[in-house]
């Protein structure tokens, strides 16, 4: 004989009028009991206090900026998890242990009403409850834009929708201890205990690196799913795992219910579970993670995706990183690379990816760390380990934390830890994997002795030692040209010349059209070289070879009011429009470049813009007035009008050209990453990309972090902390007094 179901099967209509009546006189019920207000007081006083708190921080100027939903929804347990456990536990205690005290449930049973429309409609009416008092809350959101800031919508409503499904999860925890338990007290408690034991199971994911039992920690991971939510990553598991669980334990609930229970339901129950773990499984493996933040930080670009699917190679990836850093505060790169390296691992076949923690494996950190020729300074920062090919043919590479992210700089960053302002990951990560897969060689050549600035050198306005290690990092091999030898340019990719102060020899000129003329591909940073006490330019004798590319030098200086900070205004200024339709600029659109000491450029076929000014720019013909500090002044007579070109691309027999009229920008304090504020580096990086045809070059930049930042004076902020504090409880204060003098009378 077949086991009965857990309960018959009822028609949708009455089963579902019996669900919204009972769930109806539970929120009612709950609207008019002092305990109910009294635990939403105590709720919005705790959320308004965190809040305002929060405000403190980011009003202060030397706070380093971050973003908002970390700090509110960021997982931890005293601000976040600790007024979610008690208001559940408060909710719920008294849902079906009341009801049982007062002995009103066995006339709930017999209304007639079925054990699960009494599960179902208790749950409704407390978790509406439940979303009435986080309703209040979105006031901040309002407060912060009131003051000025403008936080992402993206992550906010992530973490609410996070606040949404572990609200679900802990009232049916609840209403089960609620059905189980003989008093409100007991359920409570179990409910407390219950909650907590699920939220710290998620400390137990970090401890645990490898096997089923990791994933599953990892993959239930209430700490997790809060910190990506607060992130504005959404995984496609989370809302099935929660409404899996929340329908499992009122199935649980309405078995406890039911006074004809048998063994036979505990069996259904499991098979419940089951189906509903393969569901929840299915969904987490198929579906993709969103990226609600608003510039996209964490999806992968075309072109990254183009290249993973492409690896020609299997890859090893070793991350040797710190699972906290400073005094036991969270590692906020460890966080960035787990997402960025899931996303890729799932575009690329050929990756694997290895995590290693130095703390808890100490061993075989060093022991990886030693193989490719590092030390303890690598292995107490962190390193990322890269190698393919075996034998002969293997290739290695490396990537410090420096080379991922750009942190946050504030006062407060000793007290709440470091953040992540900007994130290179994709680019340093491509750049390596290119490096070690690709076994090609690109070889860029940069000529020197014609006052070029020195490669090997580290002087800010003096060196190139920056731009070389930004190419090698990104897979290539830079050496100095000898253009003296009689191979001449043979072996070399790419020739670059950054900044000559004087024409070069003619035998040299002779020997780099000869390389053009074979094919050979050259960028050219020539600016505005201002010879003392003449109003001309200084020449660097590649002009009749660019001519033919299209590409004339003038003898006029371009200067554009657009102001660049801590420059010389006019001669040094920052462009963010004009740029091009080409390859090369097509990830730089609406991004600022600054440039100095501009030399003027006419373009003709086959040369094609890729920057230029503003319509208020010009080219000031009065060269001498520079040196003696004089400002210019548009002359409409010799003064050349805006927009002005100042860089170009072209192609000719086979052989391409990219020509910028200025290369200061290219030097050493131009290029330092934690001072620069504009794309110059990644403008070089996508010129060589093109130039050479390696379009893992092309179109990946850093990705900034969201940053909220408020300027109030004293009062304002006062006014704000105010109502945080005491605006939101004592309203639910009045509102609680209100319905006792109505009751009253």
């Amino acid at each position: 004989m077949s086991a009965a179901p857990i309960e018959p099967l009822q028609r949708p209509g009455p089963w579902l009028r019996g669900v919204y009546h009972l769930a109806r006189r539970e929120l009612l019920s709950l609207f008019v009991t002092p305990l109910a207000y009294l635990v939403g007081t105590l709720f919005l006083l705790n959320q308004g206090w965190n809040f305002a708190l929060l405000l403190r921080v980011l009003n202060d100027p030397l706070a380093a900026p971050g973003p908002v939903m970390q700090f509110y929804f960021g997982g931890s347990f005293f601000i976040f998890w600790l007024p979610v456990i008690f208001i559940c536990a408060a909710l719920s205690m008294r849902l079906i242990a009341e009801e049982r005290r007062q002995g009103t449930l066995e006339a709930l049973l017999t209304a007639p009403l079925s054990p699960s429309q009494i599960a179902f409609g208790k749950f409704a009416g407390a978790y509406l409850f439940y979303l009435a008092l986080w309703l209040p809350t979105g006031a901040f959101y309002l407060l912060l834009l009131g003051a000025g800031a403008r936080p992402e919508l993206g992550p906010v409503l992530a973490g609410y929708l996070g606040v949404l499904l572990v609200g679900a999860s802990f009232l049916s925890v609840g209403l089960l201890a609620s059905a189980l338990a003989r008093s409100q007290l007991a359920a409570a408690i179990s409910t407390f205990v219950a909650c907590t034991i699920a939220v710290m199971a998620g400390l137990l994911a970090e401890q645990v690196q490898a096997g089923a039992s990791a994933e599953l920690l990892h993959y239930t991971s209430l700490l997790v799913m809060m910190q990506e939510l607060a992130q504005g990553v959404v995984d496609p598991r989370w809302v099935p795992l929660h409404l899996g669980i929340t329908g499992l334990l009122l199935a649980a609930t309405v078995v406890a219910l039911n006074p004809r229970r048998r063994r036979e339901h505990g069996a259904q129950l499991v098979l419940l579970a089951l189906v509903l773990g393969h569901v929840t499984a299915f969904a987490g493996r198929h579906g993709e993670r969103g990226d609600w933040t608003a510039g996209h930080v964490y999806t992968l670009s075309d072109r990254a995706r183009e290249l993973l699917q492409r690896l020609p190679a299997t890859i090893d990836l070793s991350v040797i990183v710190p699972a906290t850093i400073g005094g036991g505060r969270p590692n906020p790169l460890l966080a960035e690379l787990r997402e960025v390296l899931a996303r890729m691992a799932a575009a690329a076949p050929n990756l694997r990816i290895r995590f290693v923690d130095p703390d808890r494996d100490h061993a075989l950190a060093q022991a990886a760390i030693a193989e490719f020729g590092l030390g303890g300074r690598e292995l107490a920062d962190g390193v990322l380990l890269v190698r393919a090919g075996q034998g002969a043919s293997l290739r290695k590479a490396h990537l410090l934390p420096g080379d991922l992210v750009t942190y946050a700089t504030g006062a407060d960053v000793q007290q709440s830890g470091p953040r992540v302002r900007e994130f290179r990951g994709e680019e340093a990560l491509l750049g390596r994997f290119l490096a070690v897969s690709d076994p090609r060689r690109t070889v860029v050549c940069a000529t020197q002795g014609h006052g070029e600035p020195a490669l090997d050198s580290l002087e800010p306005y003096s060196g190139l030692a920056h731009l070389r290690d930004l190419l090698r990092d990104a897979g290539l091999e830079v050496r100095t040209a000898d253009l003296e030898a009689a191979e001449g340019l043979r072996g070399c990719d790419l020739l670059l010349v950054v900044g000559p102060q004087g024409p070069l020899p003619a035998a040299q000129v002779q020997a780099i059209e000869r390389y053009a003329g074979e094919g050979g591909d050259l960028l050219l940073l020539s600016g505005a070289v201002i010879l003392r006490g003449k109003s001309q330019l200084a020449a660097h004798g590649l002009e009749g070879l660019t001519a033919r590319y299209g590409v004339r030098f003038g003898e006029r200086v371009v200067v554009d009011p657009s102001p660049m900070a801590g420059a010389t205004p006019f001669l040094a200024f920052t462009l963010r429009e004009g740029w091009g339709d080409h390859p090369a600029t097509a990830s730089l659109v609406g991004q600022p470049i600054s440039l100095l000491q501009v030399r003027e450029l006419s373009l003709t076929a086959p040369a094609t813009m890729l920057l230029q000014t503003t319509d208020q720019g010009f080219a000031e013909s009065e060269v001498a007035g520079f040196g003696r500090g004089e400002l210019p002044q548009q002359d409409p007579g010799p003064d050349a009008p805006g927009p002005l070109p100042v860089a170009a691309a072209s192609e000719l027999g086979g052989s391409r050209m990219i020509v910028i009229a200025s290369s200061d920008f290219a030097v050493n304090a131009m290029l330092r990453e934690d001072v620069a504020y504009d794309r110059g580096r990644d403008l070089l990086l996508n010129a060589v990309g093109w130039l050479c045809q390696r379009e893992a070059l092309l179109g990946l930049r850093p990705r900034p972090r969201e940053h909220v930042k408020l300027v109030l004076q004293d009062e304002p902020l006062r006014r704000m902390t105010l109502m945080c504090v005491l605006g939101l409880p004592g309203f639910a204060v009045l509102l609680g007094l209100t319905v006792l003098w109505r009751r009253r009378r």
